[in-house]
């Protein structure tokens, strides 16, 4: 469980957690690492003494984190949602026994947070993050997102994705039409944009000012993971040998825009990316373990480092993007300080 050093790179840190890591998440101040286990447990890294604790958070598997202010909140196939902070202690927001939390999400202050139980949206309020479920959607949620800001919570599901603007209990939201199945959710920095990974092998970007979308085409493989360029204007995808970017300006034509393509990869697809959120950098795990900091102006990217995985499942940024984890379905996890 322990994060070693790598002696010949300052401030890199590397760890075997015995467990699929379900979920990686740094803490707004980038001072604690967390990430969550297949088996139950809330990894919690701390850079500056080397020190990590083993939080038993869940009684079954840990299946999805989120960071905020206040700590990190995980949900389980135990139907348990647990707010857990950086010093190890636990609290308890919502039991839902026979229920599985698959997806969780936070505003970048903590005041909103959100989490997917069946069909409909939990959302906790308050400074007690009381929680409070909304309307039953007319499918299971396949994927989960808040808004950095917190104006906006979204669902996706069967036929369609639906936005609650505000959220707020008792609200029914405003549901966008996507036909067929839909998952992986993310929001653009500035809350203007929102991308939607289909089962179809697509992705269908939704400008929510205008209430209209449009779908970008094109894949070999399912869609797993999304993430929006810190201006808005760029949505990086998996899905493909290769980092592929989409330019989402609205002075780009939907009907003629092109993909940003480079950093090709023949051992594998690209399942994590995270786009730095300051510089026009890109960070993407592929199959193999095999992590790249792809640069868009230089159309190329380079290896980073190769984790004992199959696959890398999580790869997040520090808000300052001075930090970079990730971990995979191997248990093989990483926390690196890029300024050393």
């Amino acid at each position: 469980m322990n994060f070693r050093p790598d002696d010949a790179v300052p401030g890199f840190f590397t760890a075997a957690l015995g467990a699929y890591v379900s979920g990686c998440a740094l803490s707004p101040d980038g001072a604690t690492a967390a990430y969550a286990l297949g088996d139950g447990t809330l990894v919690l890294f701390d850079p500056a003494t080397g020190e990590a604790r083993a939080v038993a958070a869940h009684a079954g598997a840990a299946l999805c984190l989120a960071a905020t202010p206040q700590g990190f909140v995980t949900g389980g196939d135990d139907g348990r949602l647990v707010l857990t902070r950086p010093d190890g202690r636990t609290t308890e927001l919502a039991h839902f026994p026979g229920q599985w939390i698959e997806h969780v999400g936070a505003s970048r202050d903590g005041a909103v947070v959100a989490a997917a139980r069946g069909k409909a949206v939990v959302l906790f309020a308050g400074e007690g993050l009381a929680p409070h479920v909304l309307p039953e959607l007319p499918a299971t949620i396949g994927g989960l997102a808040v808004c950095p800001d917190g104006r906006a919570v979204a669902a996706a599901h069967y036929d369609g994705v639906t936005v609650y603007a505000p959220p707020r209990p008792q609200t029914r939201g405003n549901t966008f039409d996507g036909p067929g199945a839909n998952l992986t959710l993310a929001f653009s920095p500035d809350g203007a944009k929102m991308a939607c990974a289909t089962q179809d092998k697509s992705v269908r970007v939704y400008d929510l000012d205008q209430a209209a979308g449009y779908l970008l085409e094109g894949y070999p493989a399912k869609v797993r993971c999304l993430s929006f360029s810190p201006d808005g204007n760029m949505l990086w995808t998996g899905g493909e040998q290769a980092f592929v970017g989409w330019p989402v300006d609205a002075a780009a034509d939907p009907a003629t825009r092109e993909a940003v393509v480079f950093g090709a990869f023949e051992h594998g697809l690209l399942g994590a990316v995270a786009a730095h959120p300051v510089l026009p950098l890109v960070a993407g795990g592929f199959d193999g373990g095999v992590i790249f900091l792809g640069s868009p102006e230089r159309r190329g990217a380079a290896p980073l480092l190769v984790l004992e995985n199959r696959r890398v499942t999580g790869l997040t940024w520090s808000a300052d993007g001075r930090r970079l984890a990730g971990g995979g379905d191997g248990g093989a996890a990483f926390y690196m300080d890029m300024a050393g």
